[in-house]
């Protein structure tokens, strides 16, 4: 997109802006414009004065609050601004790439966030990602917000366990949500809803899943409209934007596909992130910058040994009775055969033994191949 495009556009902007000063899509729309003609000042002002005035939060303005702030070297200010986009939206991709550009300046390890910005990314943005930083996606978060294993029953008890061992992790908590509400189990939905609501009270996601649940269970679309529109409001680019019918007023839908669109073309804060990550390069040497992702950092809330083992016992017990009860048919009972059953017992076994371990990653990837393994034989 050529420059005077972008000039052009902003004027359009501006004139809307004046109409509807705090549209969530048309302000980010200017906020892109301007980050993308270097306009930080202009970025500065426009982003505090949404952060400070702005009815609903936005991720997207303490972002770019944050990048007006790295552009003049406030890198104490810009670390607020990020730490709290991501208290909005801990699954803001680019809030997690701008913390690894404050760690990279602080001397602090960088690889744990870069790999969860890339896991996080969409697709378009994945490749491009791994290339500047040379981080592969973060292989137990790729694992628990896989689509494929979400909506896979089986799948809930290994996020069970895993949320008991990292309480504090609310991508955990509301990807275990979403398991429950997909198989139906509603009344394990809400109550952790409100817990993550609690502590996250903007988060999309949970936002999302809380709307799908009040107009789905509840039957009440009127209220479900209001926690999706908050939803846009908050993050319109995140993969749970919905636009309601009647909110269409207030984001028109030409606007949403020119953000989207934007993004996908022009990539806008990919590019910034690239121009600030090879200047640091520059600045302090590559291979200082790979030290600060050589390393990455221990696990927090681990758990004592024996409450592993105690909590493991108990799903052992519950897998057991599962195994030893017949699978019914409408037409028949279907028993499973000693052997079957035997090896399916070890199966399960060796995936607790990795847990009481503390190799979750290798749980995951045990427990994810005997899953499919089982499917394939099903076919």
């Amino acid at each position: 997109m050529k420059d005077y495009e972008i000039v052009e556009r902003l004027q359009e902007i501006k004139e809307k802006l004046n109409v509807r000063p705090y549209a969530p899509i048309l302000n980010i729309l200017f906020l892109t414009y301007n980050l993308l003609l270097k306009n930080y000042d202009t970025l500065e002002s426009h982003a505090e004065t949404l952060s400070m005035d702005a009815p609903t939060p936005s991720s997207f303005y303490e972002l770019f609050r944050g990048i007006a702030y790295l552009t003049k070297g406030k890198y104490m200010d810009a670390n607020v601004a990020f730490k709290y986009a991501l208290s909005i939206d801990p699954e803001n991709h680019y809030g997690y790439l701008f913390k690894g550009i404050v760690n990279i300046k602080e001397g602090k390890i960088t690889k744990e966030l870069f790999a969860k910005a890339v896991t996080l990314a969409p697709k378009y943005e994945k490749e491009i990602l791994k290339e500047i930083t040379n981080v592969e996606e973060d292989e137990k978060l790729k694992i628990i917000t896989s689509e494929e294993n979400i909506s896979r029953k089986e799948f809930i008890n290994i996020l069970e366990e895993l949320d008991r061992t990292a309480k504090s992790d609310p991508i955990l908590k509301v990807t275990l949500t979403e398991a429950y509400l997909r198989v139906g189990e509603y009344k394990n939905v809400l109550p952790l809803l409100e817990n993550i609501l609690v502590n996250y009270p903007n988060y999309p996601h949970a936002l999302y899943l809380m709307g799908r649940i009040i107009d789905e269970y509840l039957g009440n679309h009127e209220k479900a409209s209001d926690y999706f529109r908050k939803t846009v409001e908050i993050n319109p680019l995140c993969r749970f934007a919905i636009v309601p019918v009647e909110e269409e007023r207030l984001f028109k839908i030409s606007e949403l596909n020119e953000l989207k669109n934007l993004y996908r073309t022009e990539m806008p804060i990919i590019k910034f992130f690239k121009e600030e990550f090879n200047k640091l390069k520059m600045e302090m040497g590559e291979s200082q910058i790979q030290g600060n992702q050589s390393t990455t950092s221990q696990p927090q809330n681990i758990q004592t040994q024996k409450e592993i083992f105690d909590r493991t016992d108990k799903i052992t017990a519950k897998i057991d009775k599962t195994i030893e009860e017949p699978f019914e048919t409408p037409e028949q009972k279907v028993e499973l055969s000693e052997e079957k059953g035997q090896n399916r017992i070890e199966d399960l076994y060796i995936g607790i033994n990795l847990l009481k371990e503390k190799k979750y990653e290798e749980a995951l990837k045990f427990f994810l191949n005997k899953l499919k393994e089982s499917q394939n034989k099903e076919k």
